[in-house]
């Protein structure tokens, strides 16, 4: 019945084009005759009863009902593809007889369209205020139209048959309960945090062009575009980048998303020092069979910015090697090492203005509360001078393990105003080492998206307690002494040195969801202030995190 409906709809399709007048060759096939029904006087066997031999019937029903089907599945495909050919032509009339845009003003004719609900009318599209439906929704002429398919993995994805153009659309939330001990009205409230809420849009417009456009709620109001960038990828080896986005400084910085931290936030160094994103541009890739990973790039130079403030630019490199990256099964398979520099000359306000023990620096400026200070700047200080960092680091990956190192380095210049005719000269260093080890057998080759052996689940039949990872990191930053400067700051409330400690555990719920359970100690080498009136200071402040994280 299915296939006697489609017949009969495409004959009227066919009749109501032949009546525009359309050439529709293809339209005059007939259809193919069928087959005669099999004759009531079929021969019968002999010794066989008055009716027939009744199997020998049957098998002659069952051939002609299989030559039956065949032909109609083929003229099926026929309808289909000619019913195919006269939805092209009438698109292609339609797009003929509509209006070109900016073609005078008046009444709406036949030949006006618009797109489907759109409030537009036929005259504002003949104004030109408004695309034609052609414009927006028909291909030009030769080119035919790409549907799109959808999916859900890591996130939504939708993309053409061809690939050739996708759209994923990416979510990332995180909400912190921090404690802390000693407490602060000021600079240590416990309390519920948002540290980054966040929605990514990322594809490709033909595969060798790929795009990126994410935005970022802080702990603040400060709702803004986190990244922003197109790569051009002719090839894995050689990639041009260009737009906003995180600089090639330092493996924690470049190489890990903060998702995928083994402590819930960067190292000191990094989360306080680290370039950050800023706008810019980028050669990178990977060479050797992708033992080794490269980026050189210009970029404006103050850290999570979006302008420079000078004409200078700065120079960055970075470099990893998995030199060992063939040696498949072996312990040293998924070792990286390698390094980092940077180079610039700055003259802009200072981003962020304080260094704090528990928070990045693209949210330093909006954390008051959420994560104490152990040095702010006074007011009007400058970042100004020659600006040099260096890193290097190791990466080490073995079934269940994960280790991170790295040391850092930089001369730092700061000058107390505006006015001010010389800058003070500060050297800074600064290591980590961080560790995780996943107590349910998960494997990692890197820090990226953990897959649980068991999904967490409580249902009968499919009970799992997802993954856990055990996890400790030790981390210091120090600046010369030099930095306590009065000109630059309140050398009787804040300290030039700090080490953190965290212990805890990474609970991976299943691919999209991490619970993280950490506790935080950390030292200064003065005491640093909570609140400011009355004056309350303190060497150390205990901080007990539980972070939820969705992301998908």
């Amino acid at each position: 019945m299915g296939g006697g409906l489609k017949k009969r709809q495409g004959l009227r399709i066919g009749s109501f084009v032949l009546g525009l007048g359309l050439p529709l060759t293809s339209w005059g096939a007939q259809e193919p005759a069928m087959p005669t029904p099999p004759e009531a006087n079929v021969p019968v066997a002999a010794g066989s009863p008055g009716s027939g031999d009744l199997h020998e019937r049957v098998r002659t029903l069952e051939e002609l009902n299989r030559r039956l089907a065949a032909q109609l599945e083929a003229a099926e495909a026929r309808h289909q593809q000619q019913m195919q050919a006269v939805l092209e032509q009438l698109e292609a009339l339609r797009g003929r007889t509509a209006s070109p845009p900016g073609a005078g003003s008046g009444a709406a004719t036949e030949g006006d369209s618009v797109t489907a609900g759109s409030p537009a009318s036929p005259a504002a599209i003949r104004a030109g205020a408004v695309p034609s439906y052609r414009e927006v929704s028909t291909p030009p002429a030769g080119e035919p139209r790409r549907s799109l398919r959808g999916s859900f993995d890591q996130g939504f994805e939708f993309q053409t048959e061809d690939g050739e153009f996708t759209l994923q659309i990416h979510e990332e939330t995180q909400l912190d309960y921090r404690a802390f001990d000693p407490t602060g009205e000021e600079f240590a409230r416990s309390a519920f945090y948002l540290p980054r809420a966040r929605i990514l849009f990322t594809g490709r417009v033909t595969k060798p062009w790929e795009y990126m456009f994410a935005l970022n709620q802080g702990f603040a109001n400060n709702f803004a575009v986190l990244d922003a960038w197109v790569n051009y990828r002719p090839d894995d080896r050689i990639q041009f980048k260009f737009g906003r986005f995180m600089t090639p400084f330092n493996y924690e910085q470049f190489a890990i998303q903060n998702l995928w931290l083994i402590a819930p936030e960067r190292s000191l160094f990094t989360a306080n020092l680290g370039l950050n994103r800023m706008l810019g541009a980028q050669m990178w890739g990977f060479l050797f069979d992708k033992r080794l990973d490269y980026a050189v790039g210009v970029f404006d130079g103050p850290r999570n910015s979006f302008e420079d403030f000078n004409d200078a630019k700065d120079v960055m490199a970075y470099v990893n090697i998995r030199p060992f990256q063939n040696w498949d099964g072996s312990a040293v398979e998924f070792l990286n090492i390698g390094g980092s520099f940077t180079y610039g000359m700055q003259d802009n306000p200072l981003v962020p203005a304080s260094w704090r023990v528990a928070s990045n620096a693209s949210n330093a400026g909006t954390a008051d509360r959420a994560a104490p200070p152990f040095y702010i700047f006074d007011r009007g200080v400058e970042e100004r001078g020659d600006r040099a960092f260096w890193s290097a680091h190791v990466a080490y990956f073995y079934k269940q393990l994960s280790v991170l190192a790295d040391y850092n380095g930089a001369i730092l210049r700061y000058a107390p105003s505006n006015e001010a005719p010389s800058s003070f000269v500060i050297p800074t260093h600064g290591f980590s080492v961080a560790a995780g080890y996943f107590l349910t057998g998960e494997e990692v080759e890197r820090r990226t998206i953990i897959e649980p052996r068991r999904d967490f689940d409580l249902r009968r039949g499919r009970f799992g307690l997802g993954a856990w990872e055990l996890v400790g990191r030790y981390s210091m930053l120090n600046f010369d002494r030099d930095i306590l400067n009065p000109q630059l700051t309140d050398p009787d409330l804040w300290s030039h040195e700090a080490w953190v400690t965290n212990l805890g555990v990474n609970w991976y719920l299943n691919r999209f969801v991490k619970v993280v359970l950490d506790w935080q100690h950390a030292d200064f080498g003065r005491p640093v202030a909570y609140d400011l009136e009355p004056l309350r200071r303190s060497r150390t402040n205990d901080l007990f995190w539980v972070r939820v994280q969705i992301y998908f």
